[in-house]
């Protein structure tokens, strides 16, 4: 049977809850209601809000998640002409498990950051930590999540629609060579799966592949296997 894909909330709130129980889950979602909505600032790096407390007190509550490097972009963006299902995706605000494996392969980490990556803070003097302001800001921050994943490409500094763009625009040096077959996109170098390898990352190799950059002596040496498969006769 098939597993239904998990979304990006659920993988936020599962990382975000390892290892508490069930009465400080219970305590934060209670704090939840708390959260001043006009309030919530989401930006490159960081999600942060005003929570009230008791008596009136007001507590400042953040996680940070760092952002992804940007000096590989430009390949990915090449590799993303050649993806037409995941563009689609992207383009609709949905952030496929394809796309996360995509990034970490050619970036060198996922788009979903592990758990142990996100740090938090908050102004009350609760003693454990993470208090249950830090973990009611972790599910709001799932919940939205799920109503608008492309939100974790802004935690993680990606501009979606500079993104989209660049990959709709025709570059200087042409477009890429057709695909094989007439397929839509590149064969599956990114599964979608939820069991997939996410820590692989592609050799420079892989990637001119991806691309297309494939040198002239290559080509010359695939046509002439293929040239030579054809001439042979066929296997009784």
């Amino acid at each position: 049977m098939e597993r239904k894909p998990v979304s990006l909330g659920e993988r936020w709130r599962r990382e975000a809850t390892r290892g508490i129980d069930d009465q400080r889950l219970a305590a934060a979602l209670e704090a939840l209601p708390s959260v001043r909505k006009p309030k919530v600032r989401i930006r490159a790096g960081s999600i942060r809000v005003e929570m009230e407390g008791s008596m009136g007190s007001i507590h400042e509550v953040s996680l940070q998640i760092r952002t992804l490097p940007q000096k590989d972009w430009p390949t990915l963006v090449r590799v993303l002409r050649r993806s037409k299902s995941i563009v689609e995706a992207l383009e609709n605000g949905r952030v496929p498990r394809s796309f996360d494996r995509l990034v970490a392969r050619i970036i060198g980490e996922p788009l979903f950051p592990e758990g142990r990556s996100v740090t938090f803070g908050c102004s009350c003097d609760l003693p454990e930590k993470p208090c249950r302001h830090v973990l009611a800001l972790h599910e709001l921050c799932a919940r939205r999540l799920d109503e608008r994943p492309w939100e974790m490409l802004l935690l993680r500094g990606v501009d979606l629609q500079d993104l989209l763009t660049k990959v709709h625009q025709t570059t200087p040096d042409g477009d890429l060579p057709p695909l094989a077959f007439g397929v839509p996109e590149e064969p599956v170098l990114y599964p979608d799966a939820e069991d997939a390898d996410l820590g692989q990352s592609l050799t420079m190799a892989q990637i001119r592949w991806l691309t297309g950059e494939v040198s002239d002596r290559l080509a010359k040496a695939a046509l002439q296997a293929l040239g030579a498969l054809a001439d042979k006769p066929p296997v009784p």
